[in-house]
């Protein structure tokens, strides 16, 4: 691990919940995990205290946390001054903090995202039983989606279908969108009712042993015109495109730039209006990500979406998203759908 070759004097300090579980395995709502060229040792709370004793022993040196004053004393008395964190994940007031104790702080965001956006093989697994569970419930909910129905009343049947499938929660806040509805990248879902000749779009994920899945579907309920046909050709192609061109080595802003620049070939680049893509592990947003600025580089191993969408405001929209790995440098896809559009 890349902390095994810190100096004496330093260490990554881990705060935030997913990160610490990440590194040890053990959920918490609170503790003081460090990484030095030594090990791991994390302090925490008489919450957790004995179970962490219990299920850490001989990987981490768990020490009993009274008080962050403590901690930070004991920790600079062993002659550890120097301390990388996650800028993205630490509040400006525990930063402060940090520099009040006299601690050198230094931005470990990267290295940090870096090692978590590849994943390994246990990880994988995880994340694909979430895919599985989503996907599964998704087909089990399109039976009840017929005009006259509510935003939030599919919602709450898909979510149950989940949590039945075996899922501990949602990725996310389920979007459920009618009509011009979906025409809002980020539509709240409501108690719109679903109406004749609509679009009804779908972007749903859930948690499997802590890792998420995250998928986005478009129907239409009736008949669709000229219009939403051709704009749902051509989302689905963008992201068919982006499947089959991503490889190990490309940078995220050119995975975007592959279905961008396909979407405004057909005169559509203007109606798609966020980032082809993030990662997805522990955080449903998280490294990597695929945007038009975005600099990072795609490995074999990271979970990542692929999401074109086009929104006409007032009308309808439309998004395909799947949940992806990269696997021997090429795009494997997690659902296996043949994404073509769905008549409720």
């Amino acid at each position: 691990m890349f902390y095994t070759d810190l100096k004496p004097n330093q260490a990554y300090l881990i705060l935030d919940d997913k990160t610490r579980y990440y590194f040890t395995g053990l959920q918490s709502s609170a503790g003081h995990l460090f990484l030095t060229s030594k090990g791991k040792t994390l302090y925490i709370d008489s919450r957790y205290y004995y179970h962490a004793n219990e299920v850490l022993a001989g990987k981490v040196d768990v020490k009993l946390l009274k008080t962050t004053d403590a901690v930070f004393k004991e920790v600079l008395s062993s002659g550890i001054d120097e301390l990388f964190i996650d800028y993205s994940l630490v509040t400006v007031s525990e930063y402060i903090k940090l520099l009040t104790y006299g601690f050198k702080v230094l931005d470990g965001q990267t290295v940090l995202q870096q090692t978590m956006s590849v994943k390994t093989e246990d990880e994988l697994k995880c994340i694909q039983k979430a895919c599985d569970i989503a996907f599964e419930a998704f087909t089990k909910t399109l039976p009840f989606i017929k005009t006259g129905v509510t935003e939030s009343y599919v919602k709450s049947v898909l979510e149950d279908f989940m949590r039945k499938g075996g899922a501990s929660g949602t990725s996310f806040d389920t979007i459920v969108a009618f009509g011009k509805n979906a025409g809002v990248p980020h539509h709240e879902t409501s108690d719109a009712i679903l109406q004749d000749n609509e679009c009804v779009l779908m972007d749903f994920g859930c948690v499997y042993k802590n890792y998420c899945s995250d998928i986005t579907r478009t129907m239409f309920n009736g008949t669709p015109d000229k219009k939403f046909l051709d704009a749902y050709n051509a989302v689905l192609k963008a992201n068919i495109l982006a499947e089959d061109n991503i490889y190990h080595g490309i940078l995220g802003i050119d995975a975007d730039k592959i279905s961008r620049d396909y979407l405004e070939s057909v005169g559509l680049a203007g109606y798609f209006t966020h980032s082809l893509g993030h990662g997805i592990g522990l955080n449903v947003h998280e490294a990597p990500t695929l945007s038009p600025k975005s600099i990072n580089t795609l490995l074999n191993n990271m979970v990542f979406s692929i999401e074109p969408g086009v929104y006409f405001d007032g009308e309808f929209g439309i998004r395909i998203e799947d949940t992806v790995v990269l696997i021997d440098g090429k795009v494997q896809k997690m659902f296996n759908d043949d994404k073509n559009l769905i008549i409720l």
